[in-house]
Formats: C-alpha cells, sequence, structure tokens
C-alpha cells in the first residue's frame, strides 16, 4: 500500500504503523522482551523500506522500541526489589536461628560458664552437657536435611520443561501503552492549533506557503479571537497554494495569494512565517515541501521569525548526513512539463528529423563495435548497422538522424531547512527551539533504536 501510494501523508502512515506494531504484539507470543524488540525492529525496518522518505514510519517503531524497554526496565526494577526482600529476609531468619542457638547455650549448666577453657575442661564434660551437646547435633540434621530436601526439590523444578510457549508478563502493559499513542496520534492536530491564539497578535500579516492542514487549522482556530491577515505562496508546481487561500477565504480569515516570485517583496510586510513540516532531523532541520527553503531565506534577510507547525511525531533522530535518511522522493514530471506541449515539440523535431536523412556511402559497421557519437549541439548520431546476406563489395546505405535533445524535468518534493533558519517549532508539546531538539530525542527515543537497520545485518 506505501508502494502503490495508497497510504499518503504522515499522519495516516504513523497511525497504521502503530497498528500494525499493537496487531503483533497482541497476536504473538514472545517469551522475553529482547525476543519482542528483535521482532519489532525486523517488522518496522521492512515497513520503513518500503518508502524510505517517509521517516514517520521509523519514528512510530522507535516509540513502540522505547514503550517495550521501558517496560523491560520496569520489571528488572521489580525482580531486583523481590531479590533484596528475599535476602532480607533471609539475614532475619538466620539472625533469629542464632539468637535461638545462644539461648540453647545460655541454659547449659553455670559451671560450664565459669570454667576457663582448656583441653582438660573439654574432655571433663559432664552428663547434662552430654545430653545437651546430643540435643543440638540432632537439630542441627534435621535442619540440614531439610535444606537438602528444599535444595533437590528446587533443582528439579529448575530442571522440569515448561508446558507451551512462555510468555512475557509485561506485554498486556505494552498494548496499552501503544494504545496511548494512538490515542497521542489522534489529539495532535488539536493540541496544536490550540496555541494559535498564542502567536499570532492582532493585525499581523502572517505569510505562508503551500497547503498544510496543520497551518490551515492553526490560523482558522486563531481567527476565531484575532484579526490578522494572510499571504499565501501559491507553492508551484503543484499550486496547493491556491487551495490553501481559498479555504482561508472561506472561513472567514483576510487572505492574499501570490506568486512565488513575490515572497521577496512581500516579505518585508510580514510579521511572522507560518509554514509546515515533513520531518524534524536530529540537528534541529527540517525536511518540507519544496520551495519553503526560498522562504526561510527570505525571511533571514528581513529578520521575519519563522516558525514551523510540527507534531512530534515527525521528530527523527537522523541526521542529514545517515546512510538510512532518504533526503528526498520525486514526483511525477507532469507537474513540470505539459506532455501535450512535450508531445508536440517532439512530433515536430521527427517529422523534420525524417525529412531530412542523408544517404550515403561508407563502410558497413556493427552497432556494438561502432557507439553513438554525440555532437556540441547535443545531438546524437545513430551508428549504421551492418545488412547479412549484402554481396560482397556492395555496401548498403547508411542512414544518419539527427535525435532530438534529451530533455530532464526533476521534480523534488521536498526541501530542506537548516537549524539556524528556524525561529521557533511549535509542536503538541509546546513551542521548543532548534537547540532543544537533542533533549526530546531523548525523552522519545532509546539510542539503541536510532538506525533501525543497525542490528539486523544491513
Amino acid at each position: 500500500m506505501l508502494r502503490r501510494r495508497q497510504i499518503e501523508g504522515s499522519m495516516p502512515t504513523c497511525k497504521r504503523t502503530a497498528e500494525i506494531m499493537r496487531l503483533m504484539v497482541t497476536n504473538q507470543k514472545y517469551a522475553d522482551a529482547d525476543s519482542l524488540i528483535d521482532e519489532i525492529r525486523a517488522v518496522g525496518h521492512k515497513i520503513q523500506s518500503a518508502k524510505p522518505s517517509e521517516l514517520a514510519i521509523g519514528n512510530i517503531v522507535r516509540r513502540v522500541l522505547h514503550i517495550v524497554r521501558e517496560e523491560a526496565q520496569q520489571e528488572a526494577a521489580e525482580h531486583g526489589d523481590e531479590d533484596e526482600d528475599d535476602e532480607q529476609a533471609s539475614h532475619s531468619g538466620q539472625h533469629e536461628s542464632n539468637t535461638r542457638s545462644q539461648g540453647m547455650v545460655g541454659s547449659r549448666p553455670s559451671f560450664a560458664h565459669n570454667r576457663a577453657i582448656s583441653l582438660s575442661n573439654l574432655l571433663d564434660v559432664g552428663m547434662g552437657d552430654v545430653e545437651l551437646f546430643e540435643k543440638m547435633d540432632k537439630r542441627q540434621g534435621v535442619v540440614a536435611a531439610d535444606n537438602a530436601i528444599d535444595a533437590e526439590s528446587l533443582n528439579s523444578s529448575m530442571r522440569r520443561k515448561p508446558k507451551g510457549a512462555p510468555q512475557w508478563k509485561r506485554k498486556q502493559q505494552v498494548i496499552e501503552a501503544i494504545n496511548e499513542l494512538i490515542e497521542e496520534l489522534d489529539n495532535i492536530q488539536t493540541s496544536i492549533t490550540i496555541q494559535g491564539v498564542e502567536h499570532i497578535h492582532a493585525k499581523e500579516v502572517i505569510l505562508t506557503l503551500g497547503l498544510s492542514d496543520t497551518t490551515f487549522h492553526f490560523l482558522k482556530e486563531a481567527s476565531k479571537k484575532r484579526d490578522f491577515q494572510v499571504i499565501v505562496a501559491e507553492g508551484c508546481p503543484r499550486y496547493d497554494g491556491r487551495v490553501m487561500a481559498k479555504k482561508l477565504s472561506e472561513s472567514g480569515v483576510q487572505t492574499t495569494l501570490i506568486a512565488d516570485s513575490a515572497v521577496f517583496a512581500m516579505m518585508a510586510r510580514a510579521n511572522k512565517v507560518l509554514v509546515g513540516a515533513h520531518a524534524v532531523l536530529a540537528n534541529g532541520g527540517v525536511i518540507c515541501p519544496c520551495g519553503i527553503n526560498m522562504v526561510a531565506l527570505a525571511a533571514r534577510k528581513h529578520s521575519v521569525p519563522f516558525v514551523v507547525l510540527v507534531g512530534l511525531h515527525k521528530l527523527s533522530p537522523l541526521f542529514p548526513h545517515d546512510p538510512d535518511l532518504v533526503y528526498n522522493d520525486f514526483r511525477s514530471p507532469a507537474d513540470v512539463l505539459d506532455y501535450d506541449v512535450l508531445a508536440e515539440a517532439f512530433s515536430h523535431h521527427l517529422e523534420g528529423a525524417s525529412g531530412g536523412a542523408s544517404w550515403s556511402q561508407q563502410p558497413a559497421t556493427t552497432a556494438a563495435s561502432a557507439p553513438a557519437t554525440t555532437s556540441g549541439t547535443g545531438s546524437s548520431t545513430v551508428p549504421a548497422a551492418s545488412h547479412h546476406g549484402a554481396p560482397t563489395g556492395k555496401q548498403p546505405p547508411a542512414a544518419t538522424f539527427q535525435c532530438g535533445p534529451i530533455v530532464h524535468a526533476p521534480n523534488p518534493a521536498f526541501d530542506y531547512v537548516p537549524p539556524h533558519l528556524i525561529s521557533l517549532f511549535v509542536t503538541d508539546m509546546g513551542g521548543y527551539t532548534p537547540s532543544y531538539v537533542y533533549r526530546l530525542l531523548a525523552e522519545f527515543y532509546d539510542r539503541n533504536d536510532y538506525l533501525l537497520s543497525k542490528q539486523l545485518g544491513m
């Protein structure tokens, strides 16, 4: 579904990934946390490989791994407390037994205590002492026998094979935490939009580019209590800004639609720039829709605050130079180049090339031995092919065609905005500067899970 683009967008992808993680944890049996972590890493890496540019998939997988690791640490802490309690209980029992033995020794006849300890005194023992020592020896023998029986039963229970597959005790807690994560994803946009009143003031001019659902709801919520104006750049080549301007206008927000080339000129009138983001990287930089880097540079030149509205589910622990990071995604060139115009231009060129084909007598060569040559104008010459069965001494005419120039029409989907161009992140947990990103990474992810393919032999 990801490869066929049936699921697009960070939020639908995150929800689907979390549901897959919950389904996997619920239906499978795991003996311990390590086996569950290995399975989650393998499945998560496979899902991420289906669409590497959607970094939110790996973020949700890392969140689930962090949940499992926290539960494992909690379990280890509880076992440590139980062992400590058992050790204290054993010490107290030993102390009690020592006290009893001392009491029994203290009940011996007084003459045994008053006499000095020597070899003759040890040999000269009364009948009362002999009976007392015999009782103590019998008691110690019974205790030793009981201890031997307990040790034997413990060893036999440890050697006994468990029936069926073992089950990790903290599995239910992991499922509940994943349910809370899914509920958190549902409330992210609401948590961001309610902060609109805090960041937008009356009579301000807000500039944005393209279409972003988070930005739209943020501005719509702020317009209920603030009177401001929005300038929307159209966002060529997809022209999503036109849809954004229409939606804002229908919501009662005073909106002005401009071309992308007019952003620098209109930036002098703006008080703030609000944009959405596709992903937030570990260094504080963001991956945004194509064209926003130009807006960030213009805002920096005019000293206008550049604010990014983004949920923390888009926070990625990867750096721009990490090998697991797929930096960009390319869309269809149909957005940049009209196929009808291109086909018409090529048809005219091919008609001219076929009409002007020249025939010349030259030695026949094979296509493998005579590669195509390229002229300085970018046109290529097709080599002549040998005709089998031709009479010796008579070479067939070779046709030389001038091919049209090769047209490259890249259509990147995203831009990279470095952290020094960003003023503030408005997230579902509040506002943060790019320098605070490392604290958020330590809170949501475990360092061992930054690279999902690290322990998979990839």
